[in-house]
């Protein structure tokens, strides 16, 4: 209809037409006006007749579902399966949390039917994490604690009490006071002691406890004996100190460290005092040793006396420190080699003295180790361990040539390789950055030429500084590529590159991404703006770095 008009060429346009123009315009939008008028009446009637269809609709919705939902599956489930699909809800890697935003707590919010099967199963109730509110922290006055303690207080007796006759599992973490000063029991910690004495009813039932709570706190527990806990399997005993000297725990008299079921056993490095612990060393399945190595007291010789007693280890982590360790003029006052042969996982830390732990440690079902530190024979070591999947690492921990020669004796087993690469704070500051293309390559396929871990499926390195966008380009392709028509085995490759972009490498591995399970991650430094702002030296200023205008400015 605009082709149509005699205005056609000045429609869209700043044209402004003379009087006589106005007129003739005003006289063509008779009819046309009239026109719009119809549609829009015809069009108002047809909507009234679709709102009515709508309402129709919805109403007929309604009723459809309302009876569908009598016949959904999940209404006919038996209550055991309903039962078993919310203990599956539970987390696996830790305790519950008094939140409403996961299970047990959320699955009684869906209906009263739900609500109902949730209490009365005891299993979703047995294990808990309990915190204690810190004081003097968020402009927090001692009365809102106090109130918050004893709900929490009052929640945990509730919970626990719906897990029937269940084993417990159940961690305690004690806030920090803010307030007080360092070297007397305060009346924040005074509270850690209402969340043990509300514990106190249920420890016939405790299988599994970490608590991270003030020493005096935890002797308040060395009265109890393996007969009030016969269910215990696993105790952390994490004490927090605000005090100087540290003080540590009266292991002799927690008679409950000796009880026939216990299997785990985990503390910091300062209160690590294998002499005085009444354990059962020889039925310990885990042993976890964390914290600074400069807190720990074991040497090379200690540690290798403490796991001659525990045969029966499964996994391990523990922190070594040989600063305060004698020269040995003798080799035969040296601690024999140890075998551990059932130890699958292992984490260690040296610190910054080299020790010769692994010179003397025989473990053939070895499958995970981690390492950190300092130690002789570290490559004999990896090439002993004929079972092992997964290493990690930190880059810190070798040279290069040591680097290179610790990849190239790990066995045809290995499948899992993290390696954090630090360049800065290494053990010793004289050390070249060991992670480069060049170690890079020894994991590279090549004609003729086999790479070290043929079977490696996860490759992971954090803070990467010194490997080009080439050379990663370079592995993954050529262990894509080197497969021969068989199905490759790399199956993750994840990158956090401390630098920014060089080489854009996913087009060229964008193929292997689309085709195959392969998953590759890879992440640099954002690029700085050099946008030259005009905004400069005002308040309000956008700035550089993506915060908002209004960020500001110092």
């Amino acid at each position: 209809m605009a082709s149509e008009s005699p205005f056609a060429v000045q429609l869209g346009t700043n044209y402004c037409p003379k009087d006589n123009e106005v007129l003739e315009i005003q006289a063509l939008l008779v009819e046309p006006t009239l026109r719009l008028k119809n549609l829009d009446d015809e069009i108002a009637e047809l909507q009234k007749a679709i709102d009515k269809l709508v309402e129709e609709r919805d109403s007929l919705g309604v009723y459809v579902d309302a009876h569908k939902a009598l016949i959904s599956p999940a209404r006919r489930l038996p209550l055991d399966i309903i039962q078993e699909i919310f203990v599956a809800c539970i987390p696996k890697h830790r305790n519950c949390v008094m939140s409403a935003s996961e299970a047990p707590v959320l699955l009684g919010r869906i209906c009263s039917s739900w609500r109902a099967l949730s209490l009365t199963t005891p299993r979703l109730w047995a294990s808990l994490h309990i915190v204690e509110p810190p004081r003097g922290r968020y402009g927090s006055s001692n009365t809102l604690v106090d109130g918050k303690v004893v709900q929490r207080v009052d929640t945990m007796k509730m919970w626990l009490g719906r897990s029937g006759q269940c084993p417990l599992s159940i961690s305690l973490q004690s806030g920090p006071d803010y307030e007080s000063p360092p070297g007397t029991p305060t009346t924040s910690h005074s509270k850690s002691g209402e969340f043990l004495q509300g514990l106190i009813p249920f420890v016939g039932r405790w299988q599994h406890i970490l608590f991270r709570t003030p020493s005096f706190i935890l002797d308040e527990m060395a009265h109890l004996t393996p007969a009030d806990m016969p269910m215990l399997e696993s105790v952390a005993f994490y004490p927090q100190q605000n005090h100087f000297p540290l003080r540590g725990l009266n292991w002799e008299s927690f008679g409950m460290l000796s009880g026939p079921r216990l299997t785990s056993f985990s503390t910091t490095g300062n209160n690590f005092k294998p002499e005085s612990l009444p354990l059962r060393w020889q039925q310990l399945t885990a042993l976890t040793i964390e914290g600074p190595t400069w807190e720990t007291s074991m040497t090379t010789e200690a540690t290798l006396h403490t796991l001659s007693q525990c045969s029966g280890l499964r996994s391990c982590r523990l922190i070594v420190d040989d600063r305060q360790s004698a020269p040995t003029a003798n080799i035969e006052f040296l601690h024999p080699a140890v075998e551990l042969p059932f130890l699958h996982t292992l984490e260690l830390d040296f610190g910054t003295v080299v020790s010769s732990l692994l010179d003397r440690l025989s473990l053939p079902q070895l499958r995970d180790f981690a390492f950190h530190g300092r130690a002789n024979g570290i490559a004999s070591f990896l090439s002993a361990c004929t079972r092992l999947e997964c290493f990690r690492i930190a880059s810190n921990s070798f040279t290069k040539a040591s680097l290179l020669e610790s990849f190239r004796a790990l066995p045809p087993t290995m499948r899992h390789l993290t390696i954090q690469d630090i360049t800065r704070g290494g053990m010793d500051i004289s050390l070249v950055p060991p992670l480069d293309d060049d170690v890079l390559a020894a994991l590279t396929p090549a004609p003729r030429i086999s790479a070290c871990c043929p079977l490696l499926e996860t490759l992971t390195i954090n803070y990467c500084t010194l490997i080009s966008d080439a050379a990663l380009l370079r592995f993954v392709t050529g262990r894509m590529e080197s497969a021969s028509g068989s199905e490759a085995t790399l199956r993750r490759v994840d990158v956090q590159f401390n630098r920014r972009m060089v080489l854009d490498v996913m087009p060229t591995l964008q193929p292997f991404v689309d085709e195959t399970e392969l998953d590759v991650d890879i992440q640099y430094l954002p690029p700085v703006s050099t946008q030259f702002s005009p905004w400069q030296g005002l308040a309000d200023a956008p700035s550089a770095w993506g915060f908002p205008a209004e960020y500001p400015v110092w």
